[in-house]
């Protein structure tokens, strides 16, 4: 530890005015500085900690105070010229350094050995600050003795030695020994010690100096003080802690004897060299500092502060507690070594945002902050090492966290900025899940059975008919009764179908810091970060960020293009409604032949059309913490920010609480609205979690009067678009009159003839005959289907169905060895088979979910042939 001992020779500096105003902080600071010789703004205060000490002196007015500093310490206090005047001179408080240098060469009788010693010794010495305050029992405060009462109080407060400068002579009086301020002293510093927060071991020494003394014997002196002392403390109201306590409890008492100052100046000179020797030599026996700290543990660069603090207390006549002011102290200190901190790092990351706005990325970009995180958390521990441990404990945990917020919001902009790229190639992956969960939907939708007559007037939704025999039964009376319950139960199907399909593509993007399956992620992800890959392999914070971003990316799109499509609720359904009528469950285009067949798949287009509207009446996903759980070993070795990250994990979930679960459409025929449901208690935001039993009424996508025109808007579509195809089927119809052929036969018996007699005219003739003929049949099987008997139509198709079976296993087709093993991002026109049933759900439709085409939809043999 650098001492300074050596530094600039300074004059002393005026602490406390006569007007009771301290000397701001900066004036300390600045005071500090040029006392150690340093220039202001460096460390040196701070190299200094508390190995410094501070010595003050009390006594009279006019009682040689400033005297015996300027001889005992070398210092320049201005003293009292009695050729003048007598009268105050030291008014409020000054402060001065110990220059023992100074002092080597001015003792006469000293010899060189004793020389060099004092000033190796000096030069080795601790800082060492003197106080001198102002003098008591002075005419010009009178009997004003609030200022002297205060004096006492902030000398005990910051002083180590408090010297208590006395007369020989006046041992044993009352007024002339000053025994008021001995009594001021003892009651300011059991004021202090009766604080819970302070330590028995925070007593300052208390060494009466005994001037101008002229006798050889100094115990009677001495006694006859100490008894003052004890009468004084007897007479003193004492706390109940302290009411079988000596005065030795809460002061450390030293004497000390001084020859007459102008009568004995030689004998003075030789007593204050030995004098002096308390105060700088460590190896002598009278030595005051025990203890290479001050005693109060305030640092030095934290000296102006506590100064200030503990002097505004006791001017505004406040219960002084020495143990609050370090804390406060300490507080004040951490803060502020804080605050500089964490602008240094605020400014060393603004740099790489520069840098990223010119597109400059940085690779390792988390782990260059991570080390300049540490190295700030070392310079914070460095400069308030000295302080209470509790609160920088306390402040260091809370600039770390402040490092991390801004270490992570520069992580973030960097994920932002990459995540555009990665939006881009997940676009069509995420519209086609959606589009695939679509049309899942409406392939199941239309495969729901409608309820019998007398299930449905029963209340019931376990009576199934199927579904050939439900159009055909409701057709008489034109009723076609919905099962509410599978309906609702394919509805959130879809909804947990949806979820799943998205976080698998999400999922993607996160690290997996399970060894056995890291490799084989990163492999699947390369190609998602475009350039940006190499810079995001190398940076597990980063890569997790990104995945944050794009999660809450495609979380938005998703819900935006369902409110979307839930604000034109008619069409969107209408439009399911035509792609159910004009297309097989298998994609091809469908082609009516017979009105009939129009009328059989009608009911089952409405009721997918239906099924629809309840999907767009609430949005069911919702974003969650992810409660993640990875071994010690797996997270090993990662950054603040990665761990960070790594916690704040989410996930993409299906709203199901009590309420949710009951907030669905109520089904009962396709010709009627469904009933929107009333009653749900519905939260005004989504700040609960999925254990509240509410509806977040921001996801609520339909209201009842939106239902109701979606419902009428689409009936009418409906209507209309039955009306074209109506017309389409009758203009198709085209039969000849029965009498055409007979009159072809007459006519063109001359030509058949023709035809009969030459043999290849005969061939070429019966081969077109045979194609048309065959495009003939065809056309008359499909209608056959859609109007014969349903079992013929099913055992043709099973013998025909056989056949094929026969011809493949005899002519089977090459395979295709070559398998790709890409992944499906890798692929912007593929997305997950959320049609695939492995897909799993909890609801008890999905154990019935059926996963064949309806027979009314069979594809046409001339398909396979």
């Amino acid at each position: 530890m650098v001492a300074f001992a050596g530094g600039a020779r300074t004059e002393d500096a005026h602490l406390i005015d006569d007007e009771g105003q301290l000397l701001p902080v900066n004036g300390i600071e600045e005071y500090l500085f040029t006392a150690l010789g340093a220039s202001r703004g460096g460390d040196a205060l701070h190299r200094v900690g508390i190995t410094y000490h501070v010595v003050g002196v009390l006594g009279g007015q006019s009682s040689g105070k400033s005297t015996l500093l300027n001889c005992l310490f070398g210092t320049k206090f201005q003293t009292m010229d009695e050729t003048k005047r007598r009268g105050q001179t030291t008014k409020g408080a000054f402060i001065s350094r110990a220059n023992f240098e100074v002092l080597c060469g001015d003792d006469g009788e000293m010899d060189a050995g004793a020389s060099a010693l004092m000033e190796s010794c000096a030069g080795k010495s601790l800082p060492l600050f003197v106080v001198d305050f102002e003098g008591t029992d002075g005419f010009e405060r009178g009997e004003d003795q609030s200022f002297e009462r205060q004096l006492s109080l902030f000398a005990l407060s910051v002083a180590d030695v408090l010297l208590i400068n006395m007369w020989a002579v006046d041992v044993g009086r009352f007024n002339a020994a000053n025994m008021s301020l001995l009594r001021t002293i003892f009651e300011v510093n059991l004021q202090l010690f009766s604080h819970d927060s302070y330590t028995k071991e925070e007593k300052p020494t208390l060494l009466v100096v005994l001037r101008d003394f002229t006798e050889v014997e100094t115990r009677t002196h001495f006694e006859t003080v100490r008894k003052s002392f004890d009468k004084i403390w007897d007479n003193i109201v004492k706390p109940e802690a302290f009411k079988d306590s000596t005065i030795d409890t809460l002061f450390d008492l030293r004497y000390h004897v001084l020859p007459h100052f102008k009568l004995q100046r030689a004998a003075f000179d030789k007593e204050m060299a030995k004098f002096r020797q308390w105060f700088y030599l460590s190896t002598c026996d009278e030595y005051l500092f025990h203890t290479r700290g001050m005693f109060r543990g305030v640092p030095l660069d934290g000296i102006p502060s506590y100064l200030s603090s503990c002097w505004e207390m006791i001017r505004k006549s406040k219960d002084l507690d020495i143990p609050t002011q370090r804390e406060m102290l300490a507080r004040h200190r951490c803060l502020e070594v804080k605050k500089q901190i964490l602008q240094l790092f605020t400014e060393f990351c603004s740099n790489y945002t520069e840098r990223l706005q010119r597109g400059d990325l940085v690779t390792h970009l988390t782990s260059l902050l991570e080390r300049d995180v540490d190295d700030k958390l070392r310079d914070f521990h460095q400069q308030t090492r000295l302080y209470r441990v509790d609160i920088v404990q306390k402040t260091e945990a809370e600039l770390e966290e402040e490092l991390l917020k801004v270490e992570l919001k520069l992580v973030g902009e960097y994920a932002k900025f990459i995540s555009s790229k990665v939006l881009e190639e997940l676009e069509t992956a995420v519209s086609g899940t959606v589009d695939g969960a679509l049309r899942w939907l409406l392939h199941q939708a239309q495969s729901i059975p409608f309820l019998s007559a007398e299930a449905g007037d029963a209340g019931g939704g376990t009576e199934y008919i199927s579904h050939v025999k439900s159009v055909e039964r409701a057709s008489s009376n034109d009723v076609y009764i919905t099962d509410n319950e599978t309906c609702n139960a394919l509805v959130h199907s879809f909804w947990k179908r949806l979820c799943r399909a998205i976080q698998a593509e999400i999922e993607l993007l996160y690290c997996d810091y399970s060894q056995q399956h890291q490799s084989q992620r990163e492999s699947q992800t390369l190609n998602l970060y475009d350039r940006y890959a190499s810079l995001v392999a190398e940076d597990p914070a980063l890569q997790e960020a990104i995945a944050h971003v794009v999660l809450d990316a495609v979380f938005q799109k998703v819900s935006r293009r369902f409110a979307s499509m839930a604000e034109n609720a008619a069409e969107t359904i209408h439009q399911a409604f035509e792609g159910v009528l004009n297309r097989n469950q298998d994609g091809t285009v469908r082609f009516f032949h017979t009105t009939k067949a129009l009328q059989r798949i009608e009911p089952q287009a409405r009721q997918a059309g239906l099924v629809l509207l309840g999907c767009l009446l609430y949005y069911r996903v919702r974003v969650v913490a992810d409660r993640v759980v990875y071994k010690l070993e797996d997270t090993d070795g990662l950054s603040r920010a990665a761990v960070h990250l790594l916690g704040e994990r989410r996930k993409l979930i299906v709203r199901e609480n009590s309420e949710e679960q009951k907030f669905f459409l109520h089904y009962a025929t396709i010709s009627e609205a469904p009933r929107y449901p009333i009653g749900a208690p519905v939260a005004e935001t989504d700040s609960a979690d999925t254990s509240d039993n509410f509806v977040d009424r921001d996801c609520v996508l339909l209201s009842q009067q939106a239902v109701q025109r979606a419902f009428d808007l689409y009936t009418q579509k409906c209507e209309f678009t039955m009306q074209l195809q109506l017309r389409s089927i009758e203009s198709e119809k085209q039969n000849l009159p029965a009498w055409v052929l007979p009159v072809l036969l007459l006519l063109g018996w001359n030509e058949i003839w023709y035809v009969l007699s030459s043999p290849v005219l005969f061939v070429v003739v019966v081969i077109i005959a045979a194609v048309f003929l065959r495009g003939f049949l065809l056309t008359q099987w499909a209608i056959f289907e859609e109007t014969g008997p349903t079992c013929v139509v099913v055992g043709v198709r099973v013998v025909v169905q056989q056949i094929r079976n026969i011809y493949k296993a005899l002519a089977p087709r090459i395979p295709d060895d070559v398998k790709s093993n890409v992944a499906r991002h890798r692929d912007p026109g593929s997305f997950s088979d959320v049609t695939a049933p492995a897909v799993g759900t909890s609801w008890p439709y999905a154990a019935a979910e059926p996963t064949v085409l309806l027979p009314l939809q069979l594809p046409p043999l001339s398909h396979g042939d």
